[in-house]
């Protein structure tokens, strides 16, 4: 568990009930017990329309209507959550609302960079829940410039943002932990992301459990997302790890160059994944789907059509095997590593659920840029000749992943 938890949600756009979710949502944060609340106020929600200072709303449903009105327009409303543990949040000085207002506009522009929004661009609005063992504060923010295509967001994104924020919240004792470790540190805004994990690591060693119930609690506070039963992460971990058994210590981790075995039990741990895990058979049936809608195109042979259904399955299952085959890579790197035994032995299933998120974030990037293609394709599909609509649908043909 982090010593400082980040974590970042939405519901997508295109949801028929995802505007009246985000201005409960609004509602939920803003008036629930325990929240922090505004000066002479009988809500706690705070933030930002326009660049400048931070405004406590008058009345939290004006800002509920604007996010209402954003999610009609299809625009991301995205959810996140800080926490800290009690005493950390003592030693922050995090102890009233203004303190947690301080702390977040600090930090709001590492969020809204990462997630590739400009400042003038930015709104936000914030509540502080004062919840005894994690207090934390939920913000949902958003672009208002644009309607986002692809709304996924890749689990890269709020990991950043997470480590971000430790380096620049946690500067001094960083700083105190490498020289007590001998580490040259020049500049704080480079520190490396393994000086980090140890002082992570050792921040939990020394405080063992206080950093855990947090996480757990916030996922329900956080409500959006996607979770994963125990059960599926175990046994996703079983699988990684018995094909790294049938593969030899050493050499290039590749489909082609793997042993019938591995080839077979990679090709079972893809199956595992798309029967077991909802969303990426939903992502994997889009990317099939839009490349069957672009074969129509050029033909109307039925024999044909079916042959090219068989290949971009096949094309949709290489980008699952590649997936599964980097968190093997994941755990042949980490078995070199002085402490990275100890690691996976207790993050097994921490590194099955970034497997499923990476296989999401991949699949659904494709799937979007091949409904992208198509649509363009279709707008035109009247005007197009036989040759046109051949060198459209040869254009998005595999694009030679490796497999």
């Amino acid at each position: 568990m982090s010593i400082l938890v980040y974590k970042q949600r939405h519901r997508h756009p295109n949801k028929k009930d995802t505007p009246g979710a985000n201005y409960a949502y609004i509602r939920y944060i803003a008036t629930r017990p325990r929240v922090m609340k505004n000066t002479n106020g009988d809500h706690g929600l705070f933030g930002k329309m326009e660049p400048g200072t931070v405004t406590e709303f008058e009345d939290w449903r004006d800002v509920a209507k604007s996010v209402y009105a954003n999610s009609k327009r299809g625009i991301v409303m995205y959810r996140s959550v800080v926490s800290f543990a009690e005493d950390t949040a003592k030693e922050l000085l995090l102890k009233d609302q203004k303190s947690w207002q301080r702390y977040i506009e600090n930090h709001m522009m590492v969020i809204a960079e990462k997630n590739s929004i400009r400042r003038e661009n930015l709104q936000w609005a914030a509540a502080v829940h004062g919840e005894k063992g994690h207090p934390h504060i939920h913000v949902v923010f958003w672009d208002k410039s644009v309607r986002a295509k692809n709304p996924f967001t890749p689990p890269q994104i709020p990991d950043a943002i997470r480590r971000q924020m430790i380096k620049d919240t946690f500067a001094e004792k960083i700083l105190a932990f490498a020289k007590e470790k001998d580490v040259a540190v020049t500049e704080m805004r480079r520190v490396s992301d393994a000086l980090l994990a140890r002082f992570e690591e050792e921040m939990r060693c020394k405080n063992p459990g206080r950093f855990r119930a947090a996480a757990r609690l916030l996922e329900d506070e956080l409500e959006q997302g996607i979770a994963f039963e125990g059960e599926v992460l175990a046994k996703l971990a079983e699988r990684l790890f018995a094909i790294r058994a049938s593969i030899p210590a050493q050499g290039r981790i590749a489909y082609q160059l793997l042993s019938q075995e591995a080839k077979d039990k990679t090709n079972e741990a893809v199956r595992f994944l798309l029967e077991s895990i909802p969303e990426i058979r939903q992502c994997f049936d889009r990317y099939v789907g839009a490349k069957c809608c672009m074969a129509e195109l050029y033909s109307s042979d039925s024999r044909w059509f079916l042959e090219q259904k068989g290949k971009f399955e096949k094309e949709a299952g290489k980008i699952l095997a590649n997936r599964v085959l980097s968190g093997v890579k994941a755990i042949c790197r980490l078995e070199n590593e002085d402490s990275g035994k100890a690691y996976l032995k207790s993050h097994r299933e921490y590194l099955a659920s970034r497997i499923i998120m990476e296989a999401l974030d991949m699949l659904s990037r494709m799937a979007w840029k091949q409904e992208e293609d198509l649509d363009g394709g279709q707008i035109f599909q009247g005007e197009l000749s036989k040759e046109a609509k051949k060198e459209l649908f040869l254009k998005n043909q595999d694009k030679g992943y490796e497999h």
